[in-house]
């Protein structure tokens, strides 16, 4: 029994010292995977150079208890030549995303360039064509000339051989079609397109009839009875840059007519419609707009000296710089209508007293926004 016990105790002693052996074997191995990956890494960390300095520094200090001048050096050199490289690569990937942002942005500008010039190219393109069409349109109009023309001929001899100055329906119903036939459009001028449509056809019969004498104010027997005047069609007419001096323009419809730096001096307008006209720096002393419509028309700069505004409507309109000495303007609606900061001192200067008075008992003068005043009602 005894034997029995002692030859099991050396079989679990054998299986106990195998297994310690293995598990031995396993941390050597361990110690040596983790020894050689430190060897390599350490390699590639530190670089093969300084991994020799180092392990020359360590073996002097293990066999000679001390280091020689040469393997120090080495070390340090070795140490300083490591730094620098692992700067200046640190360096190198921190400038790197910012110089591939740098051309990414130089590259994203050169294409926003290249587009909008595209576009620019695109816009020529379309105006160029605008242009085009413009033109081919003011040909058409210029052939109406002809038209125009024969029909004053016939208007003249009618003017002629007429006491009241008068021409037969048949002659008024083909000059009220010729009117609305001249349509308004854009034209060159100085190689761009004018601001806004309008018809120089429209102003040069305007004028060609009142040069004949012709009276605007008589009846037709047509389909639609009516004054002549009031049945032409002068609106967005042009009349730049001319003289109509005492001209009897009653009831006329000239609204989006364009009459700038022109001189409608004692010019009867009286209930005629100059709704949005542009009457930019226009002498019209002595005129009369007594029941006209002007609402949003351009005075801007404009000679109303003496003219009578009566129970005229001037809401909205441009009326910055207006001259108004002895101008007549009781009962007139000016409901909006922009002007300068000083309008109440120099109107009241240039306004007779009791057209002052009513002026700014019934408006008065408030800035809108920055340097844009305008004149409101008073609630009295």
């Amino acid at each position: 029994m005894l034997e029995e016990r002692l030859s099991q105790l050396e079989a679990e002693n054998l299986k106990l010292k195998e297994q310690l052996d293995r598990q031995e074997n396993k941390k050597k191995n361990r110690r040596k995977l983790g020894w050689n990956f430190l060897k390599r890494s350490s390699g590639m960390i530190l670089g093969a150079q300084l991994k020799k300095s180092i392990e020359k520094f360590l073996d002097e200090i293990a066999e000679q208890q001390r280091v020689s001048r040469e393997t120090l050096s080495d070390l340090l050199s070795s140490i300083i030549i490591r730094l620098t490289r692992v700067g200046f690569l640190l360096i190198l990937t921190a400038i790197l995303p910012s110089i591939l942002l740098i051309f990414q942005t130089y590259y994203l500008g050169k294409q926003n360039t290249l587009i909008t010039g595209q576009s620019e190219m695109f816009k020529q393109q379309n105006k160029r064509l605008d242009q085009q069409t413009y033109l081919q349109e003011a040909d058409r109009r210029g052939q109406t000339l002809l038209i125009m023309d024969n029909m004053l001929k016939e208007i003249n001899t009618d003017v002629s051989r007429s006491s009241a100055n008068a021409i037969d329906d048949a002659t008024a119903g083909r000059l009220i079609s010729l009117s609305k036939m001249l349509k308004p459009y854009k034209y060159l001028e100085n190689d761009s397109l004018i601001a806004r449509v309008t018809s120089p056809e429209r102003g040069y019969l305007l004028v060609s009839l009142l040069e004949t004498g012709i009276n605007l104010n008589t009846s037709t027997r047509s389909r639609s009875n009516g004054r002549l005047i009031e049945r032409l069609d002068f609106t967005y007419a042009e009349l730049r840059n001319l003289s109509l001096k005492g001209a009897d323009l009653i009831q006329i419809d000239l609204a989006n007519a364009d009459l700038r730096n022109s001189s409608f001096n004692g010019t009867d307008f009286e209930k005629a419609n100059l709704q949005n006209a542009w009457l930019h720096e226009t002498n019209l002393t002595y005129a009369s707009f007594k029941e006209a419509n002007l609402e949003q028309a351009i005075l801007q700069n404009a000679i109303l000296d003496y003219a009578n505004l009566q129970n005229a409507n001037l809401s909205s309109a441009d009326l910055r710089n207006v001259s108004l000495l002895k101008t007549k303007v009781l009962a007139a609606d000016l409901t909006n209508a922009r002007v300068n900061e000083t309008f109440e001192r120099d109107a009241t200067q240039q306004l007779n007293k009791d057209q002052s008075e009513w002026l700014f008992s019934n408006f008065e003068v408030v800035e809108i926004d920055d340097d844009h005043y305008q004149l409101l009602p008073i609630d009295n």
